[in-house]
C-alpha cells in the first residue's frame, strides 16, 4: 500500500483520503463491538488484528511523515505480538 498509494498515485492517495479514515473508523468501531461478545481467545486475536490494521490504513491516509512512520510501526508490531499471542 505504501508503494502504490504514495507513489504511483498521490492524488488519488489525497482524494480517496475521507472515504478511506471514514471507514477504518467504522470498521474500528464495529470490530470492537464484536469483539466484546466473544469468548474464544483465538477470535478475539483475530478481530483485534482487523482493528490493528484499519489504524495502520488511517496512518497511511494520514498524509504526513508521523502517520506513516505510527502505522509501519503498527505493522511490524502487530506482527511480532500476535505471533506471540497465539505461540503462548
Amino acid at each position: 500500500m505504501l508503494r502504490v498509494l504514495i507513489v504511483l498515485f498521490p492524488i488519488g492517495n489525497i482524494y480517496y483520503t475521507p472515504l478511506i479514515v471514514t471507514l477504518s473508523f467504522i470498521s474500528v468501531i464495529f470490530i470492537s463491538i464484536i469483539i466484546l461478545q466473544q469468548i474464544d481467545l483465538k477470535k478475539i486475536i483475530a478481530y483485534s488484528s482487523i482493528a490493528h490494521m484499519n489504524f495502520a490504513v488511517i496512518g497511511i491516509f494520514s498524509n504526513n511523515i508521523y502517520g506513516i512512520e505510527g502505522s509501519i510501526f503498527t505493522m511490524l508490531s502487530h506482527g511480532i505480538i500476535s505471533s506471540m499471542l497465539f505461540f503462548v
